[in-house]
């Protein structure tokens, strides 16, 4: 009786992580200059990097919600994965500044410098998308593994 739940469980999941996801990169590659700021600001990379980042991980998040959202299971699994890691590396990087008691905006959704300040409540988002990446990605390396099965050796 479960087993129609799950299907939506997991639709909801890619929706909740592949659209956040997809909302984040659009400010981000519409004005990569403040995003540029943004970087600048958590003070963990050097100088000669932040452009770089400013630039590249926009497209980062751009093509791993694409891949969350719209793809094989294959493409899933690695969109999801990518996309743990990055929130990973993200809570690390605002849990740092918070220790430091450096308060900038996270950058998520907005390149705006006024925007409010990191706190616990990005923390909190960020462990429950990891949870949610993890479950998209278990299903679909379980749907991967299902594929490999059916195929005739």
């Amino acid at each position: 009786m479960t087993r129609p739940v799950r299907p939506f469980y997991i639709w909801v999941a890619r929706l909740a992580v592949g659209g956040l996801f997809l909302a984040a990169c659009l400010s981000k590659i519409h004005d990569p200059q403040a995003f540029a700021l943004v970087v600048y600001r958590y003070r963990l990379l050097p100088d000669i990097l932040i452009n770089i980042m400013a630039i590249l991980l926009p497209w980062m998040e751009c093509v791993t919600a694409l891949a969350v959202l719209f793809a094989t299971a294959r493409w899933r699994a690695a969109g999801s994965f990518l996309i743990g890691g990055m929130l990973l590396v993200f809570t690390l990087a605002i849990s740092l500044n918070l220790i430091r008691g450096i308060e900038i905006s996270c950058g998520c959704f907005s390149t705006r410098a006024d925007v409010a300040v990191s706190d616990g409540w990005n923390l909190f988002r960020n462990v429950a998308l990891i949870w949610l990446s993890t479950v998209v990605f278990l299903d679909a390396f379980r749907r991967m593994q299902a594929q490999a099965e059916e195929r005739p050796s």
